[in-house]
């Protein structure tokens, strides 16, 4: 019940608009449609409305009622503190603050930009400057789509007029469905309004994308900005698919541990329409997904970083085509890096900094791209490749990081050793041996889940002979 005062709060601040207003209003909000849907669906075998509910969309704006807002268990851990030298009084609603960061709204409607400290990244737990001394309103160009219902008519704000308005903050079920009032007053004879595109990649675009509809990928200080994902697809060969293709939206797929039992967010794997692209090293499958390399993490929305020799953002891409030739990052974008860069055929790719050395972060994309162009006919480990890798022993840092629940550790043995790895909690208590045991020359990678643990720091440590490494890594559920 916690959970939804906010909401209930937004939905009476609504009804009392002025009766011009909520004439004009066709959107019933998201509580009447959990009068009926609050069950089993027998068509997807689950509870649509509870399982929407722990999905980010619903939080893209949190009402705050004097204190943080409250996110769903095993999801976000949401902003311990309101800005420092502020108290949660001083504000309306949060933008986001679940998955990547938050900001802060005031009651004249616009967004807290006076201090260093105005945006909180959940993955750092660290607060940076936004748009630092720029006067940010929030209006209807910006929470068009953080809220269901956005109409540019009007404003929200007792304070400061023609902000536009919105019937629910957070994209609720009328936001992607359309408004509902005629489909509750009939809701055997009419369907809601985007019956047939509401689920689709048309539908998904008018949120997803940046600059309109086209291939063309806007970026900036060497990353993909985020929500582009439609932008991406129509620069990649799959923009006939859609978005549903693969995604069933109303399960959490940030937060898999969220979902109900048993339930994916990702309803189609890749190795549906691509089978027998495994990687294997002399004959030995790799134990990788797809995503991990043609969805390397080459948007930024809180936090992008370099890592190593490579480079590491927080949103995955959506153009899947690896550029195996050995260039960076530089090339992956055009000439004054606003856009990613575009073949005849009007197609992106990320570079191997992105897909290869995210991972391998001590390697170079000469190294990589001896390995790239062939890499699904199988790799074999010998004299003239073993002679372009490393003559010690590593152990690289764990990807992603910070993670929930899992995480990949690789690691490089020059000879066949015996090697043991272990995972520690932050008191130095053993919580899990990952390897131990004989394992071949040549690099390896190993999965770690913890989905039992609490979030933290732990450590990871690899004994081979008398050689002992040992990296750090974050749990943050």
């Amino acid at each position: 019940m916690s959970r939804l005062l906010p909401l209930l709060i937004g939905i009476l601040l609504w009804t009392a608009l002025p009766a011009s207003l909520l004439d004009a209003q066709t959107f019933v909000g998201s509580e009447r449609c959990k009068a009926c849907h609050n069950t089993m669906n027998q068509t997807v075998g689950y509870n649509i409305w509870e399982e929407y509910s722990k999905t980010g969309h619903p939080y893209k704006l949190n009402l705050i009622n004097g204190a943080q807002p409250e996110y769903p268990a095993n999801t976000s851990p949401g902003v311990p503190d309101p800005p420092p030298g502020t108290t949660w009084n001083d504000f309306v609603y949060v933008i986001g603050g679940y998955g990547w960061k938050a900001r802060f709204i005031r009651p004249n409607g616009d967004v807290y930009v006076e201090t260093d400290q105005a945006q909180f990244n959940i993955a750092t737990k660290g607060w940076v400057p936004y748009n630092k001394d720029k006067h940010t309103p929030y209006s209807f160009s910006c929470f068009k789509c953080h809220t269901t219902g956005a109409t540019p008519e009007g404003s929200w704000s007792a304070v400061t007029s023609d902000l536009g308005n919105f019937s629910e903050p957070g994209i609720r079920c009328e936001g992607c469905h359309g408004p509902g009032s005629e489909h509750v007053a009939n809701p055997a004879s009419v369907k809601l309004p985007n019956q047939g595109r509401d689920l689709t990649y048309e539908r998904c675009g008018d949120c997803h994308q940046r600059g309109g509809k086209t291939n063309a990928v806007p970026a900036g200080g060497g990353f993909v900005q985020h929500h582009e994902q439609f932008n991406e697809m129509q620069a990649s060969k799959h923009k006939n698919m859609t978005c549903n293709t693969c995604h069933d939206v109303h399960i959490p797929l940030l937060y898999p541990e969220a979902a109900g039992a048993g339930l994916k967010a990702i309803r189609m794997e890749c190795s549906s329409c691509h089978p027998n692209k495994q990687i294997t090293i002399d004959g030995k499958v790799k134990e990788i997904s797809c995503q991990s390399c043609h969805m390397a993490k080459t948007g930024k929305s809180a936090v992008g970083k370099a890592v190593g020799n490579g480079w590491m953002g927080d949103i995955s891409s959506h153009v899947w085509k690896i550029r195996t030739d050995a260039v960076t990052r530089t090339e992956m974008f055009t000439s004054d890096g606003a856009l990613l860069a575009l073949d005849v055929n009007g197609l992106a790719s990320t570079t191997l900094d992105f897909a290869c050395l995210g991972c391998h972060q001590q390697q170079t994309v000469e190294w990589a791209a001896g390995y790239a162009e062939n890499i699904h006919d199988g790799i074999t480990t010998d004299l003239k490749s073993i002679a372009s890798r490393p003559t010690t022993v590593t152990l690289e840092q764990n990807y992603p990081n910070p993670f929930n629940p899992g995480t990949l550790i690789s690691y490089y043995v020059p000879k066949t050793s015996a090697v043991r790895l272990d995972v520690y909690d932050a008191l130095g208590k053993p919580v899990v041996t990952l390897v131990e045991g004989e394992r071949e020359a040549g690099p390896h990678t190993v999965e770690f889940t913890a989905r039992d643990l609490v979030s933290g720091v732990y450590f990871y440590r690899i004994t081979v002979g008398e050689t002992v490494i040992t990296r750090k890594m974050m749990l943050m559920k």
